[in-house]
């Protein structure tokens, strides 16, 4: 069966029933309903992470050529088997009443010690959606990669950050080479590439060599 249209589509979902499990980081909750197909009705339940939207930005150096990424320790790489310090996009979770501008504002000054002088919406996208509740906003931000300091990080989230620039061939050829296993920078770093002539057109630049 083929198709000529590969876009998401609604769903008849139906007679939905929400009981929370746990309450730490973030809800963790039990989702029960029907959920109506085309071969009939199937009682469908899941345990949900109730996560809520984050912000994410690629931010790019336009005069440079240069991405600024940020390296950080993930306990659950680690764990994992996985190098432990991962090399990461700044991302954080949007605060009540703040925009997703906002927010991604805010995680920039805080994870790179810098600040966006212009921001562009990429997509938005849900990153793991079999058991998590979260939607992510990508951004690419502006940003002036000579400013950057040693370290970074909220001091009271026990957060830890280490910005570098890089060029996009060296971060694009170490998500080929699977150097690079966080699925948000992937995502970013490969949108961009797809993108890149586009947003330094948009900032008054040429194409990159």
């Amino acid at each position: 069966m083929t198709d000529d249209d590969a876009s998401d589509r609604p769903a008849r979902f139906s007679d939905h029933r929400r009981d929370l499990i746990a309450t730490a980081y973030r809800p963790l909750a039990h989702h029960a309903g029907v959920l109506h197909t085309r071969a009939g009705s199937i009682d469908f339940q899941r345990d949900i992470y109730e996560i809520g939207r984050v912000a994410a930005i690629v931010p790019y150096d336009p005069d440079r050529d240069l991405l600024v990424l940020q390296r950080q320790f993930r306990l659950a790489a680690h764990l994992h088997g996985h190098d432990g310090v991962l090399v990461e996009l700044a991302a954080g979770l949007i605060e009540d009443a703040e925009s997703a501008e906002a927010c991604a504002r805010r995680e920039m000054v805080e994870e790179l010690g810098v600040a966006p002088t212009d921001l562009i919406h990429a997509i938005d996208f849900m990153p793991s959606t079999g058991w998590l509740a979260e939607e992510a906003h990508l951004f690419i931000g502006r940003v002036d990669s000579s400013a950057l300091p040693d370290h970074a990080g909220a001091a009271g989230e026990a957060e830890f950050t280490e910005p570098f620039a890089v060029s996009p061939e060296v971060a694009l050829q170490a998500v080929d080479e699977g150097r690079i296993v966080n699925g948000f920078t992937i995502l970013g770093l490969l949108w961009f590439a797809r993108h890149r002539n586009a947003i330094r057109a948009r900032w008054g630049f040429g194409p990159a060599d």
